[in-house]
């Protein structure tokens, strides 16, 4: 199934986000905008979380820029700056989710059911997520992840995973190679797993993330660096191999 972000349509050309806080909105410059596809805004990074102070950046971002806009209210387990109750997270898609073009929610969080009946319910694509910051897991847990997305009906499925080794790195990109055709974002954290963040969308990963002021999360690279690469490794702009 096709997923469409805004103009882009992930698959015939890898996505890159920018993914920002609140901070970062200021830093955004028309050379860094030209060269990315969406703006992930991680709300749970954010200086304030009271609904209006939330929804004024979201459309502050939808007015200065015209880039599709992804919604990440991330859980603390799995990365979020800081820990935010299920009820004040709920309320916080609510508000936001008509603003939004895309929303991201965690495969293992109590929300996952909610938050999919409601973007759907306003034609808003999910991407449904899963990180382990410690370590990579096998393929087989893997495979539960995605069958479990694909059982709540979710758009696209996230797996980003702690590389230690290359070897690491290696198992999720065979993975992703594997599934390609499953509508899948893969990337392996750290340090060994920076070049995910290049490979892995060249052969099928549909979006990588960049940053925009400082890392949002463990190998990140700025999204210029991030377009640069890809565009010396695709084969052809806008397709794959």
């Amino acid at each position: 199934m096709s997923i469409k972000i805004g103009k882009q349509i992930p698959g015939s050309c890898p996505a890159v986000a920018a993914a920002v806080s609140d901070s970062d909105i200021r830093l955004l410059r028309q050379s860094d905008v030209k060269v990315i596809d969406l703006i992930e805004l991680r709300v749970d990074m954010f200086s304030s979380l009271s609904e209006d102070y939330v929804k004024s950046v979201f459309l502050q971002v939808k007015k200065r820029f015209s880039k599709p806009v992804l919604c990440t209210i991330r859980l603390s387990s799995e990365g979020g700056k800081s820990f935010i109750e299920d009820r004040k997270r709920y309320t916080l898609f609510e508000a936001v989710a008509p603003m939004a073009d895309m929303i991201d929610i965690e495969i293992q969080s109590r929300l996952l059911g909610d938050v999919i009946r409601l973007a759907h319910s306003l034609r808003k694509p999910v991407i449904a997520s899963y990180h382990d910051l410690k370590k990579t897991p096998k393929g087989v847990f893997f495979s539960k992840m995605l069958t479990q997305a694909h059982k709540v009906s979710a758009d696209i499925t996230k797996l980003a995973c702690k590389a230690d080794t290359m070897d690491d790195v290696a198992r999720l990109l065979r993975f992703t190679m594997d599934h390609k055709k499953d509508n899948l974002i893969t990337i392996s954290l750290g340090k060994p797993g920076r070049i995910s963040r290049i490979v892995n969308p060249l052969f099928g990963s549909l979006i990588t993330y960049g940053y925009i002021g400082k890392p949002k999360a463990d190998g990140q690279m700025h999204v210029q660096q991030l377009a640069q690469q890809l565009k010396l490794y695709l084969p052809k702009p806008g397709k794959y191999q």
